[in-house]
C-alpha cells in the first residue's frame, strides 16, 4: 500500500503531525517531516498530500489555506537527505539549476534584475528601509553579466514545461478559480491564473517588507533564505502593497485598493495594529523545504546562502467580478442598458441611470430565475479541465493525445477526422466534438438521464447557439468550400469582458440532425425559452453534453427523475 493511501486511511487524529499548536497570534505553523520515513518527492504534478507532507491535503485546506502560513521543513542534520528526497526531480527539470539555461528557457519575455539600494539605515519604525529597483533586460548575456559580476539577484518565470504543470496542478488541488487554467493566458474569461517565479539569489540580498494578492507556494531548491512574516489586516486583497520597490507611481493605486477594506491603512512598511497584527516571526527556509503563505501576509526575505527557489503564485477571479461580468452580459440584451451615456439638451444621463437602477433588482431576480448561479458557473467551468500544455514555439497543445482528439470528434464518410475539415476562417481548425462519444466529463460529476422521462430544459440566458456555417460561410463561399450543415458552435457568458472571450466555447455535431436544430430554431424565434422533452436513446447524450457545457439547466421539479451528483 502506498504511503499516501495509508495516510488517507488513518483517522484524522492520528494523521495530525505531532507538533505544538500554533498560537492565534503566530502567523506560521512550522512542521517537521517524520525522520523515520522518506518524504514524498515533489513532482511537476504535485498534490497537496505530497507537497504539504506531513499534512494531508484536507488538513491543509481546512486549517491553513487562505488563513495562515505553513513551513514544512526537516530535522536538524537531515538537510541533504531531505533535499534529495523532495526536490531532486524539480532540480533536473530546472536544468540542474544552471542560471544560463534557466534564463534562456524562461516563460518570460524579459529577465528582471533587482538592484539593491544602499543602506541598512533605520527609519523611525526601526525597520531596514532598503528598497530595490527592478530593471528589465531582454538579452540573456547581459542579464548573466549583471548577475555574475554585479551580484544582482535575478528573477524570471520558470520554463513553460515547469510553470504550466505546477500551476495547473495546484489550481486544481486548491480549487482556486475552480481549477480553470488557460496556459496561453489569452482567454480573459478564465477564472484561474498563475505563474512560477524563479529567484536566483545573491549573498545578502534583501527583498524588503511587502505583501502580495496571490496565494503562494515557495519551494527552496538550493541555498537558504530567512523569511520574516507578519499577518496583514486585509483578507483577500485585490492589489498588493509594495513599499520594497522604489516605485512611487504605484502608491496611489495600491492605497485606493487597500482603503476599500481598511480605512486605517497607510502605505509603507507594516505597522502593528495599523496595517499588521500579531507576532513578527522569522524562519529559515532550506533546500527541500516548502513554505506556503496566503495573500495579504507581510513578508521580507533575506538571502543567507545564495541559491535558487521557485514560487508558485496563484490567483483567481473573485465572486464580484464573475457576477458583474455575467450581469453585464445579461443587461446587454436590453437596448436601454446598451445605450451610450449621454447628457445634452435632449437627454439627461443621471435621470436615465436612475430609471435603470430602479429596474435592476427585478432584472437580477430574472437572471436568478433563469439559472442564476448555475447559469454563471455551469459544470464545464466549475470543475477543473484536463491539463493541456501550450507549446509557445508551435502554438499547439501537446499533452492531449491524438487518440483523445479522435475519440471525442466525428469522422466523416471519407474516414478523415471531423476536426480536419477545411475552414478558411479558422486556420486552427476547430475540433468538432461528438456528444455520443464525448468522455471528458469530470469523474466526480454525473448526470444520468432515464430514458422515457419527460424533463424540462431551460435555456441559459448567457448562452448562444450558432450553426458553424453562420461563422464560416461568408468567407468560405469565396473559395468554393463546402459547409457543414450539422455542426454547431456554443458560446456561454462572453459579453462581460472587452474582447468578448467566452467562458465556454465548444463546437459539436448533432448526429441525430434534429434535436440541436430544434433548439436552434427555438432560440431564434423566442430568445430564452423553457421546453419539455422526452429523453430518448437518441437525444440523451446531447442533452447531457449541453447541460455540462451550460446551454441549459434542468428545472428543480424534474430533478427527482435525474441522478445528479
Amino acid at each position: 500500500m502506498s504511503q499516501k493511501r495509508e495516510r488517507t486511511r488513518q483517522s484524522a487524529s492520528s494523521k495530525r503531525p505531532k507538533t505544538n499548536a500554533c498560537p492565534a497570534n503566530c502567523p506560521v505553523q512550522v512542521l517537521q517531516a517524520d525522520a523515520s520515513k522518506p518524504s514524498p518527492p515533489i513532482s511537476l504534478f504535485p498534490d497537496l498530500d505530497d507537497l504539504m507532507y506531513p499534512l494531508t491535503g484536507g488538513e491543509f485546506l481546512e486549517d491553513f489555506f487562505r488563513k495562515k502560513a505553513v513551513h514544512v521543513t526537516c530535522q536538524e542534520g537531515r538537510e541533504k537527505e531531505h533535499a534529495e528526497q523532495r526536490v531532486s526531480g524539480l532540480i533536473d527539470e530546472m536544468f540542474g539549476l544552471d542560471p544560463e539555461m534557466i534564463l534562456r528557457e524562461t516563460s518570460s519575455e524579459n529577465i528582471f534584475l533587482w538592484l539593491q539600494g544602499k543602506g541598512g539605515s533605520k527609519s523611525k519604525l526601526e525597520t531596514d528601509s532598503r528598497q530595490i529597483r527592478s530593471i528589465e533586460v531582454a538579452d540573456v548575456e547581459t542579464a548573466l553579466s549583471l548577475h555574475n559580476i554585479g551580484k544582482h539577484a535575478t528573477y524570471c518565470r520558470a520554463p513553460p514545461n515547469v510553470e504550466q504543470r505546477l500551476v495547473a496542478s495546484l489550481l486544481k488541488a486548491t480549487g482556486l478559480g475552480c481549477g480553470q487554467y488557460d496556459p496561453s493566458g489569452e482567454n480573459l474569461a478564465s477564472m484561474g491564473r498563475g505563474e512560477v517565479e524563479t529567484f536566483i539569489s545573491t549573498d545578502g540580498h534583501l527583498t524588503n517588507w511587502h505583501y502580495d494578492f496571490q496565494e503562494n507556494f515557495t519551494i527552496q531548491l538550493s541555498g537558504v533564505k530567512r523569511w520574516t512574516i507578519q499577518q496583514g489586516t486585509i483578507k483577500d486583497p485585490v492589489r498588493g502593497c509594495t513599499p520594497h520597490y522604489a516605485a512611487p507611481e504605484s502608491v496611489e493605486s495600491q492605497l485606493k485598493a487597500a482603503y476599500l477594506f481598511d480605512r486605517k491603512f497607510r502605505f509603507g512598511f507594516p505597522q502593528t495594529n495599523v496595517t499588521a497584527r500579531g507576532d513578527v516571526v522569522s524562519i529559515d527556509v532550506k533546500p527541500g523545504d516548502v513554505f506556503y503563505f496566503p495573500a495579504g501576509m507581510w513578508h521580507k526575505v533575506e538571502t543567507l546562502e545564495p541559491g535558487v527557489s521557485i514560487n508558485v503564485s496563484l490567483m483567481a477571479s473573485n465572486y464580484a467580478a464573475v457576477t458583474c461580468q455575467a450581469l453585464q452580459h445579461f443587461l446587454f440584451k436590453d437596448e436601454r442598458w446598451r445605450a451610450p451615456v449621454l447628457r445634452n439638451e435632449k437627454s439627461c444621463a443621471v435621470n436615465h441611470l436612475k430609471a435603470l437602477l430602479r429596474e435592476l433588482p427585478s432584472m437580477i431576480k430574472d437572471l436568478e430565475r433563469n439559472g442564476g448561479a448555475e447559469a454563471i458557473l455551469p459544470p464545464a467551468v466549475s470543475f477543473p479541465p484536463r491539463f493541456e500544455r501550450v507549446d509557445d514555439n508551435e502554438d499547439t497543445m501537446e499533452e492531449k493525445s491524438d487518440s483523445d482528439n479522435k475519440k471525442n470528434s466525428v469522422s466523416d464518410d471519407d474516414g478523415t477526422d471531423g476536426s480536419e475539415e477545411a475552414s478558411f476562417l479558422n486556420e486552427d481548425k476547430d475540433t468538432i466534438l461528438d456528444p455520443e462519444s464525448f468522455d471528458s466529463y469530470p469523474t466526480d460529476w454525473s448526470f444520468k438521464l432515464k430514458v422515457g422521462t419527460k424533463i424540462t430544459m431551460s435555456k441559459n440566458p448567457l448562452a448562444a447557439l450558432h450553426r458553424l456555417e453562420e461563422i464560416t460561410s461568408f468567407y468560405n463561399s469565396c473559395h468554393g468550400e463546402s459547409e457543414d450543415k450539422s455542426a454547431y458552435v456554443l458560446n456561454v457568458n462572453f459579453a462581460g469582458n472587452e474582447m468578448h472571450h467566452s467562458a465556454i466555447r465548444v463546437v459539436f455535431r448533432d448526429v441525430t440532425g434534429r434535436f440541436a436544430q430544434m433548439l436552434y430554431k427555438k432560440e431564434r424565434n423566442l430568445g430564452d425559452f423553457t421546453i419539455g422533452t422526452v429523453v430518448t436513446e437518441t437525444n440523451s447524450h446531447l442533452i447531457k453534453f449541453l447541460a455540462f457545457h451550460g446551454y441549459a439547466t434542468i428545472s428543480a421539479k424534474e430533478k427527482e427523475n435525474i441522478a445528479i451528483n
